[in-house]
């Protein structure tokens, strides 16, 4: 197998693992893959890609963008209910400030 193909797929693999990441919401290890992956996207790229390799390459690069949408979409669900149980903590501290007065 080629070599290009190979470090391809080590990348969409990196992504499938920081969807699955995402999905229970280990989110400082979806950190750290998508350091590592980061890294490994700019070592890919700093040659050309070969003719041969275009279309191999533009499908995996839609197959991560897509797995990048899913997870950035999960991630700002988890946002918003953070947000929601810190406002609802910040109105339960109001309510105890009121009833201590």
């Amino acid at each position: 197998m080629n070599d290009r193909i190979a470090d391809l797929q080590q990348l969409v693999e990196l992504t499938r693992a920081m969807l699955e990441k995402a999905q229970v919401s280990l989110w400082e290890e979806v950190i750290a893959l998508e350091a590592n992956r980061r890294e490994r996207i700019s070592a890919f790229f700093l040659t050309p890609v070969e003719p041969e390799l275009v279309s191999p390459v533009a499908e995996s690069i839609r197959n991560i963008l897509a797995m990048d949408h899913e997870i950035a979409t999960l991630g700002l669900a988890e946002k918003q209910e953070a947000s929601l149980a810190l406002r609802q903590m910040e109105q339960g501290k109001k309510a105890v400030k009121a009833y201590s007065i």
